[in-house]
């Protein structure tokens, strides 16, 4: 009965060591893929999320000020046009 409890005592203290190996080798494997990770998205320049988000604020609004320009320039072109139109005329 001593044996058996021996046994099972070190089976017990292996086991143990042995989930401490594969944690520290889990660990170990995240930080080599992580790198690996960043290695490939270092690699095909990719922008962070912030940066992006800042720069699509700055062409949205790049792109109202485009779209106000244009209805403005809409605007003074057909009041042109109309004031080009009157002259054509002759009056009878």
């Amino acid at each position: 009965m001593a044996n058996k409890t021996k046994i099972l005592s070190e089976l017990s203290k292996i086991v143990v060591d042995a989930m401490n190996t594969f944690s520290g080798l889990k660990k170990e494997i995240e930080i080599i893929v992580k790198l690996n990770v960043e290695k490939v998205i270092n690699k095909m320049n990719l922008v962070r999320r912030d940066e992006f988000e800042v720069l699509k604020k700055i062409v949205q609004k790049l792109a109202d000020k485009n779209d106000v320009l244009k209805t403005k320039t809409k605007k003074t072109s057909s009041k042109s046009r109309k004031k080009r139109k009157g002259r054509g005329r002759k009056s009878s």
